[in-house]
């Protein structure tokens, strides 16, 4: 796997085994076509602690998704914004 100068590993999400081996920083495609990368923690989002967890964040989803930096490949500089989820 490939690592940038900042030690962090990326790539296409479609390469790696399991969610495990996935790279830190996802290769995706903003909502304005500009091509880098996503941060693999930002795009799973918050994570349940308990089946309770899981109901409030589901019902505090926004239908429209959210929006997370898109960041060039050294994961520092935001180069523009991506969209999980929505319509």
């Amino acid at each position: 796997m490939k690592r940038n100068e900042n030690g962090q590993t990326y790539g296409s999400s479609s390469d790696a085994a399991s969610p495990e081996t996935e790279p830190e920083l996802i290769s995706a495609i903003g909502i304005d076509g500009t091509a880098g990368y996503v941060l693999r923690k930002y795009l799973d989002g918050e994570q349940p602690k308990s089946p309770q967890d899981a109901i409030a964040i589901q019902n505090n989803r926004s239908s429209d998704g959210r929006d997370i930096p898109l960041y060039d490949v050294e994961g520092t500089t935001v180069i523009g914004v991506f969209r999980v989820g929505g319509k």
